[in-house]
């Protein structure tokens, strides 16, 4: 169970995925040029075009962009086809997966203010939160409702002045977790409890039903203002190895 905030430098490696390997990458979207943007554009399909022009605000719609064609990017860096031949569908509980059947890619995608970021594996489940914890938002409000009480006491011990960040750290790996298992919520989110005390590791107490034994975690801060988690199994107690990477200004 991998928790690093190191700051990661920008990589761009095109490689065989193995099994036990996630790499997860990420892109800053608060300095975008045109050019970025036209050639982010460019790689989505007919429909991620048509719902791209239906978003209102431009900050939005352009953060869109560069998450769809990120994800579909990584997806051809282990993959055998270009960034715009990918084609999806969402699964009853709304996750999204290829519809090839071939491919034994697995993914998930996510935004916040300033970041993008999808994960790429075989043949697994993955899921993948990002926040900016800098926004505005009542985390005490969120945490009474949908944390345990032993992620309640983690947050209170620590200084004032750490605790919204804490707030987040648990927030994203609830988020990740809920995300991989792809199948809504059978168990309210206060029965799933994390911890992030612990520098070199992720704590786990899964809800009912759950092996914790066949999980993985990571928890990192790819820029000061994030936070990200990432959750991954494939049913087996293997060890997966995490790789975390920012990505060249230009996709495809």
């Amino acid at each position: 169970m991998v928790r690093d905030n190191r700051k990661h430098v920008r990589c761009w490696v095109v490689g065989v995925l193995t099994a036990g390997e996630l790499h997860v990458r990420y892109r800053r979207t608060d300095r975008l040029d045109e050019l970025a943007l036209a050639s982010a554009v460019a790689l989505l399909s007919s429909d991620e075009r048509a719902r791209h022009e239906r978003i209102r605000t431009k900050s939005d719609r352009d953060e869109y962009a560069i998450a769809h064609a990120l994800l579909r990017s990584a997806l051809s860096e282990f993959g055998d086809r270009r960034p715009e031949a990918w084609r999806f569908a969402d699964g009853p509980f709304g996750k999204p997966a290829l519809t090839d059947p071939v491919s034994s890619l697995s993914f998930n995608l996510t935004h916040a203010r300033g970041l993008v970021a999808c994960a790429v594996a075989a043949s697994a489940d993955v899921g993948l939160d990002v926040e900016a914890i800098t926004r505005a938002t009542n985390w005490r409000g969120i945490a009474s409702r949908y944390f345990s009480s032993a992620e309640r006491e983690e947050i209170d011990r620590l200084e004032p002045g750490r605790q919204a960040a804490r707030f987040f750290e648990l927030w994203t790996l609830k988020e990740a977790f809920v995300k991989a298992l792809g199948v809504g919520l059978s168990q309210p989110l206060s029965a799933i409890t994390f911890s992030a005390e612990r520098p070199e590791a992720v704590g786990f107490a899964p809800p009912n039903g759950v092996d914790a034994a066949v999980w993985q975690f990571g928890s990192f801060a790819p820029t000061p203002a994030h936070r990200l988690a990432v959750a991954v199994s494939d049913g087996t107690r293997r060890r997966w190895r995490i790789t975390l990477c920012e990505v060249a200004q230009t996709l495809g």
